[in-house]
């Protein structure tokens, strides 16, 4: 038996070469697409058109009124307690003053124009720290300034305000308030107790010079020595000698107490012998 032949094989299609090489590029392409490529953007649902809210009326309201102040209680020039207009209260310090209080120098002075400046009077918080607050008072003046200005206090030494500086400088060079004596400035000692006045002598009237004394040859004798038991003088008789010359001359030296002419004047030692010699 003889084997069937097989069947003759048909020749195989060989492509092109330049086909070949296109295939192969856009089939890397294609790969390169899938992997690499964005998907497709899924499309966003529609959302429904919303129905605007019913038109209301709107209701502004104003704003709340500023907070006034008045000054309620002086502690001193520097301390003061405020009643605000709100029914607040506040107990504050004045920036930049530094006072006398007690019984030192000018604090009594201080305390007065402080009562007089502000007892009930509307003031202004300009300035509102930690450290005190800046007042200005109905006119628009700032109090510190004023204070300063006025001698009534000196600059805090943390004050860094030229305006304070220059009302401080101001009082100090025109020596007003507590600047001039007897405080000079100082106000945390007692006021100086002034020296007591030296009293003032009384002027003396002048006295009359005494008369000048006679010469020798006018002064009177001295008067005799006071003898013990001397009678009293008898009263001079009719006759009268001028002095013992005359008494020698007319013969009657020496004169006894007694005798006519006899005086005492012409008994010098008092022995009751005038002119005996």
């Amino acid at each position: 038996m003889h084997p069937t032949p097989a069947p003759p094989s048909r020749p195989k299609l060989k492509f092109p070469t330049w086909l070949t090489v296109v295939l192969s590029v856009f089939a890397v392409l294609f790969i390169l697409g899938a992997v690499f490529g964005k998907p497709a953007p899924t499309p966003e649902p529609v959302a429904a058109p919303v129905a605007p809210p019913p038109t209301t009326a709107v209701t502004t309201s104003s704003s709340p009124a500023p907070v006034t102040y008045t000054v309620d209680k002086i502690t001193d020039a520097a301390n003061l307690d405020l009643a605000g207009s709100d029914g607040s209260h506040r107990t504050v310090r004045i920036l930049g003053l530094e006072v006398a209080t007690g019984n030192n120098c000018y604090a009594a002075e201080t305390v007065t124009w402080a009562n007089n400046k502000l007892a009930g009077a509307a003031v202004k918080i300009t300035t509102d720290t930690t450290d005190g607050v800046s007042l200005a008072l109905t006119d628009g003046t700032d109090y510190a300034t004023a204070t300063l200005s006025a001698g009534y206090a000196r600059l805090s030494g943390n004050v860094v305000s030229d305006s304070l500086r220059n009302a401080s400088n101001t009082a100090q060079q025109a020596a007003a308030g507590l600047w001039a004596e007897p405080c000079k400035g100082m106000i945390t000692a007692p006021m100086p107790v002034p020296p007591a006045p030296t009293p003032t002598p009384t002027p003396k009237k002048d006295t009359p010079a005494p008369p000048p004394a006679p010469r020798v040859s006018e002064q009177a004798a001295p008067p005799p020595p006071p003898v013990e038991d001397q009678p009293e003088p008898e009263q001079p008789s009719a006759a009268y000698y001028k002095n013992c010359a005359a008494a020698k001359a007319a013969g009657v030296a020496p004169l006894h107490r007694g005798d006519p002419g006899y005086r005492p004047a012409l008994d010098r030692d008092g022995d009751g012998i005038a002119c005996e010699r």
